[in-house]
């Protein structure tokens, strides 16, 4: 039991000290929580805004870059009008043969082949390239013609130009080289694609080898060329957005597409950075087989292929059968 003061007095000789009550100034304490929510506000404002402004300058950025892009494509070798090299364009189809068409049938894949080949042509000839074409009109060769035309031209290169199409919703843009994987024709196709992937296109499909559906095979046009050689698939037709982008974006396929076929030049020595040939022969793939027979007759698309794939050859257009 506790002392009274009297007694804790007398035994002491003072009284006991009272414990002072600690006062609470809850003015302040509000005060104080109320500048610090205020600066945390502030500080959370300041990071939102820094980063809100960073994410504007990247877009201006990606938009400004793509503007340049698009305008100055045909500047990326400004200067140099005199590349000393040879370039056969094939722009797919022709005639009677249509190729592919949109959904609706209105649109067919032949038309679209020639009018960007010809943006091309155009692209590449203001550099000075040498360029000969299968077809400028709306005429029809025969796949053995349409080699035939470019390794007795001599060119460096050859690039067929197509559109795709298929039953389903697949878009985008590939390049086709010989199943050999040849590193010359590799090296055209990834050029072209590397410049078109920077352009409006809805997927970048990339660089495949052999022919669609049967990797051990190849496109006519990729194992009869001499050259180095790939077979461009620009969207498919039964796309709605590829056909958009086709219209709108046309002469950047055309610009890319040129500086692409430059670049691979460039980069297997053909000609130096300045347009100057470099190389005193005309630039051969040796890895691919160009000299398999010609007598060839059509079989019917449905016929059941021998086990003996080797011996079938595929025509470009995804259709005909050829078997040798």
């Amino acid at each position: 039991m506790g002392m009274t003061n009297e007694e804790f007095k007398k035994e002491y000789g003072r009284l006991p000290y009272k414990k002072k009550k600690k006062k609470i100034y809850w003015g302040r304490i509000i005060i104080t929580v109320i500048v610090l929510a205020l600066i945390i506000f502030g500080i959370v404002q300041a990071v939102r805004a820094v980063k809100n402004h960073s994410k504007g300058d990247k877009l201006a950025n990606a938009t400004t870059s793509q503007a340049q892009s698009s305008s100055s494509a045909d500047d990326e070798f400004a200067g140099i009008d005199e590349m000393q090299f040879k370039v056969c364009l094939d722009p797919g189809h022709g005639d009677y043969d249509i190729g592919t068409a949109s959904l609706d049938g209105k649109r067919i894949e032949k038309d679209d082949d020639l009018k960007l080949a010809l943006k091309v042509r155009d692209c590449l000839e203001k550099h000075g390239v040498v360029v000969v074409m299968t077809r400028d009109d709306d005429s029809f060769l025969e796949l053995d013609e349409r080699c035939n035309f470019a390794n007795n031209e001599k060119a460096d290169f050859f690039v067929s130009i197509h559109r795709n199409s298929y039953d389903g919703d697949i878009y985008g843009v590939e390049a086709w080289v010989h199943n050999k994987k040849p590193p010359k024709d590799t090296a055209l196709a990834q050029c072209i694609m590397d410049k078109l992937d920077k352009t409006k296109i809805s997927d970048d499909r990339g660089v495949q080898y052999g022919y669609v559906g049967l990797p051990y095979d190849n496109y006519y046009i990729n194992a009869e060329t001499k050259m180095p050689s790939c077979l461009l698939e620009m969207g498919f037709l039964t796309n709605d957005t590829d056909n958009e982008l086709f219209d709108k974006y046309i002469d950047n396929y055309a610009k890319a597409i040129s500086n692409g076929i430059i670049s691979a030049a460039m980069q297997l020595e053909v000609i130096d950075n300045s347009g100057k040939r470099i190389l005193n022969e005309q630039l051969v793939s040796v890895e691919k087989d160009y000299k398999r027979k010609k007598d060839s007759s059509v079989i019917d698309e449905s016929s059941v292929l021998d086990d003996d794939t080797s011996l079938v050859v595929y025509n470009e257009d995804e259709q005909e059968i050829y078997a040798e």
